[in-house]
């Protein structure tokens, strides 16, 4: 399996704080972690975990943090040959607080280099990964890469993220999520994208708007109560697993990982968002977005033990 990722890398700085604290309240840090993270790379580091072949396009900064994410991702088997730093910036940052009451995370972004149109771009080249996950802050770049497929790349499947795509500033969101072939996203996030009051409105809005679109099915995340993905005429729901978790940071981008493995192997939906659904459960074991990524004979060993766990959508 070959993934192409397009997008953001980070270097984390997570505290675990006893409580999030009200207004003009104090908590105390139990704990500090610096460790490579970002969207786009920890999903590509989860990848990498289970065995794919992964390239990433992504932009850092000439710092000391810049050269510590080059050098985590490269032990985890990523490959950064397409990857640029930029002299004079700073590497994207952010700082997560993961607080224990309640079982939560709350991340303040620093932001910091980021890949943009101009960018030098070997376009046959990741075109022909298996899955090209595209996971980007720049609307331009993004335009332009979804435009791409249908001239010059037919077979080129794209999968998309509402990850900075949730933003009422960019006026064509939906469009532009609509060129991808997947889609995947919270439940805020899908309902920013659509500009719907609900969810369920959002659905029956991405539902409808799927006949006649590129895309061909959206898979909408609700944490603790799994994932519904609706395709143009089925909608599953797939419940979440309980575990201890440790920390939620990352489990997105792990869940994300699974519909990337899942599409790749042209597996039906609700296999691919429950092998997706294992993978996020089991990312949270550990403190930061990458420590507890898991390998394919760990996610199937779970899955044997859990059951099938999908349920229709109602």
């Amino acid at each position: 399996m070959r993934v192409a990722a397009i997008g953001l890398a980070s270097w984390d700085r997570l505290l675990v704080i006893d409580r999030y604290p009200a207004s003009g309240e104090q908590s105390t840090v139990l704990e500090e972690l610096a460790a490579p993270g970002g969207t786009t790379t920890n999903t590509c580091v989860a990848l990498a975990c289970l065995g794919a072949t992964v390239k990433v396009v992504t932009a850092l900064g000439d710092d000391a943090e810049g050269a510590l994410v080059r050098t985590g991702l490269e032990a985890a088997g990523v490959d950064m040959s397409w990857s640029v730093v930029r002299p004079g910036e700073r590497t994207d940052q952010a700082t997560v607080l993961v607080s224990r009451e309640p079982p939560d995370r709350t991340i303040l972004w620093h932001p910091g280099a980021q890949v943009r149109k101009g960018d030098r771009l070997d376009i046959p080249a990741i075109f022909g990964h298996d899955i090209v996950l595209l996971d980007l802050c720049d609307p331009p770049l993004l335009r332009f890469l979804t435009d791409l497929p249908a001239h010059v790349s037919p077979r080129t499947r794209l999968l998309g993220t509402a990850n900075y795509l949730a933003d009422p500033a960019i006026p064509d969101r939906l469009e532009l999520a609509l060129r991808h072939d997947v889609f995947v996203g919270s439940e805020k996030d899908i309902r920013d994208v659509v500009g719907a009051p609900d969810t369920a409105i959002a659905l029956d809005a991405l539902q409808e708007r799927i006949a006649g679109a590129n895309l061909r099915a959206a898979i909408v995340t609700a944490g603790v109560r799994g994932c519904t993905v609706v395709t143009e005429n089925e909608r599953w729901r797939i419940p979440a697993f309980a575990v201890d978790a440790v920390d939620p940071t990352g489990a997105g981008d792990a869940f994300l990982a699974g519909i990337a493995w899942g599409m790749a192997r042209f597996w039906p939906w609700p296999e691919t968002a429950r092998f997706a659904t294992a993978m996020g459960a089991l990312a949270t074991r550990a403190l930061g977005a990458q420590a507890g990524l898991p390998t394919l004979p760990e996610v199937e060993a779970f899955l044997a033990v859990r059951g099938e766990g999908v349920a229709p959508s109602t």
